[in-house]
Order: structure tokens, then C-alpha cells, then sequence
């Protein structure tokens, strides 16, 4: 039985409260239980706040909800979850001061736009009213939607998530920068690769060439500087070797660096060298976070996975008995973060 079923002409108060995220201003709208029993086409042209994403913001919007209601229970708010960090600080000001908070999908709300308005053009304020909306429909007539509770992340699972995610993309930076340092080596100094066979664009290269962006600079360098370059980065071996590196940089078949490839030449040293630095303590802050949550034992077996992974399994899942909602561990990282990334929306018994 409905809501409106067991209240027959009893209505409580009641408010609905639709919120649309932005980075500039958010838009919110408070529609009434009544006016949408009332029916008709009211609650389409509900008047919206746009306040900013401020403090001062935040002020007027708590005016504007006082003005329906003191009582935060009085509402039953939605909101998308595609704000990302440009909805943090007006989630955690609603649910600081008990305001219930669904989230919803960007895709339902799409749709029903397009079931409720026709072809009106996508609003900010129309997809504000949509929501709320949604919300009238779930709680009062039971139409059923996929909503699911507005919940911040536990600050040090939030902290753990964020540097696993930070990591991935400087890995995805780092990857598009080796590839162009190596395409610029190989029109430059083409014997390098014979001499770093695994790699010419790891740290031990990046940092010859940063110190020496020709070869005829490295062919001029003494031995001892040469080397010292390489014993700094823990190129050991090739350091001992530095004689042949320097006679292949004497008789290489490069081209010399016109200003374009120089320039170009200098800015990706000094990213990668940049970038590959801070891999290395991201990295650091990610293992020392992932070895001391207290589940970490349970996933440390899971194969193909590094601390970035089992980082984001930990952070996502929040607790390891939600692992049971795989059938196996035995599978490639990637498809297990995957799979993670969805915990939220799975039920485990």
C-alpha cells in the first residue's frame, strides 16, 4: 500500500527536493507533497534556487529550505552522482545536518525527462524538478526507481581511493611521455636503444639525455661525469659500461635536434623526470596505507595486483566480506577492479 493510499486527504508535510551539481553554482528546487497531489502541470514550473558552490551559497540555500521547513525529516532529497568533487562540500553540509539524500543515476534521470517533458532541451532547473519528481514517485505512489543513499566515503578509505585513482593517472601521463620520448630518441640518438635494451625512456636514460641532450654533448662529457650521472639513478651496470655508451654517441646516425625538437626534447625530460618522482612516493603513500588497512591479509594473494589495486579494492568495497559477491579471486585485476568499482550497486547476502 502507497503512501497516499494509507494518508487519504491526511497529508503531511512533506517536501520533495531536487538538486542539480555544478562547479560554479548548484540548482536546487523544493516541491511540495501537496502540489504534486494536487496534480496538473504546477510542479513543472516550481520555481528554482541557483545559489553558488560558496559558503555564501550554502547560507542561501539553507534559507531557502527553512522557508518550507525547519525540520530537515521533512524532505527527501536526490541528487546525481556525476558532481564529483564539485558536490562534496553541499553533500556533506545536507547530510552534517540530517537532510535524507538519495542518489540517482544520470541515465534515469535522462530518461524520465524525456518520458515526463518531451523534447525540451535539458535545464539545469528541469532536471532539478525531474528529481524531485522521482522522488514523489518512489515514496508516495511506490513507482519504483534504482536510488541509493547519499553516504560519504570514510575519510581514510575516501584518502586511500583518491591516491589510488592519482596514481592511475600519472601512470596514464607517464606511459603517453615515455612513448614520445622514445619516438624523439629514436630520431636523435637511434643507438641508444642498443645500449638501455630494456627501455631508453626509464629513469637511468631520461637522465643522460636530461644531462646531455645530444649526443655530442655525451661524447664530450668525461668518463667520470658520465658515470656519475648513471651511479646516481642506480644504473650501475651501465655505468661500468660507460666507454661504449659514449663511442656509440661518436659515431651515432642521429639528427641533430632542429629548435622545435629541442625545445620539445627539454620539456619531456624534465616531466618525466617530474612525473617519475612522484610515482615513486605516490606510490610509497599508497603501499603504506593498503598494508595497514586491517583487511589487507585477506587480498594480498589476489594475483596480478599491486598496492593501486588492492588500494582500490579496499577503498570501494570498504569491507572484504563484500568480496563475496565474486564467484573467484582467480582473475586479472583489472576485471576484479572492475567488478569493485560496481560493489556499491551489488547485494551480498
Amino acid at each position: 500500500m502507497t503512501l497516499l493510499a494509507q494518508l487519504g486527504d491526511a497529508l503531511p508535510e512533506r517536501h520533495y527536493l531536487g538538486l542539480d551539481v555544478g562547479y560554479k553554482e548548484h540548482v536546487a528546487v523544493v516541491i511540495s507533497l501537496e502540489t504534486f497531489v494536487r496534480g496538473g502541470e504546477r510542479w513543472k514550473r516550481a520555481r528554482c534556487l541557483h545559489f553558488p558552490s560558496t559558503q555564501a551559497g550554502l547560507d542561501r540555500f539553507q534559507q531557502y529550505l527553512n522557508s518550507f521547513s525547519p525540520e530537515p525529516q521533512a524532505f527527501l532529497g536526490i541528487c546525481e552522482p556525476t558532481g564529483g568533487c564539485y558536490g562534496a562540500t553541499v553533500h556533506q553540509y545536507l547530510l552534517g545536518r540530517s537532510y535524507p539524500m538519495w542518489l540517482i543515476e544520470n541515465a534515469l534521470t535522462r530518461h524520465m525527462r524525456e518520458k515526463i517533458m518531451g523534447d525540451i532541451p535539458k535545464t539545469d532547473e528541469t532536471d532539478a524538478r525531474v528529481m524531485a519528481r522521482i522522488c514523489y514517485l518512489h515514496e508516495a505512489v511506490g513507482e519504483e526507481f534504482k536510488l541509493r543513499p547519499l553516504r560519504l566515503a570514510e575519510p581514510e578509505d575516501a584518502n586511500l581511493l583518491a591516491l589510488c585513482r592519482d596514481s592511475w593517472k600519472l601512470n596514464q601521463m607517464i606511459v603517453r611521455e615515455r612513448n614520445q620520448f622514445t619516438q624523439l630518441m629514436a630520431v636523435i640518438f637511434p643507438e641508444l636503444k642498443t645500449f638501455f635494451i630494456k627501455s631508453v625512456s626509464s629513469l637511468a636514460p631520461v637522465s643522460l639525455v636530461a644531462a646531455y641532450p645530444t649526443p655530442a654533448d655525451l661524447a664530450a662529457a668525461s668518463a667520470e661525469e658520465v658515470q656519475a650521472v648513471l651511479w646516481r639513478v642506480g644504473a650501475y651496470h651501465h655505468a661500468r659500461r660507460q666507454d661504449e655508451l659514449q663511442e656509440l654517441a661518436r659515431h651515432t646516425s642521429g639528427l641533430l635536434p632542429d629548435p622545435g625538437r629541442a625545445w620539445r626534447l627539454n620539456w619531456l625530460t624534465g616531466l618525466l623526470l617530474n612525473h617519475l618522482k612522484a610515482q615513486t612516493e605516490l606510490n610509497e603513500q599508497v603501499e603504506a596505507l593498503v598494508t595497514r588497512h586491517p583487511d589487507y591479509a585477506w587480498i594480498a594473494p589476489v594475483p596480478y595486483t599491486g598496492p593501486a589495486t588492492l588500494g582500490v579494492i579496499l577503498a570501494v568495497t570498504g569491507a572484504v566480506n563484500r568480496l563475496v559477491a565474486f564467484r573467484s579471486l582467480d582473475i586479472r585485476a583489472g576485471n576484479l577492479v572492475w567488478a569493485a568499482l560496481w560493489m556499491p550497486n551489488v547485494k551480498t547476502s
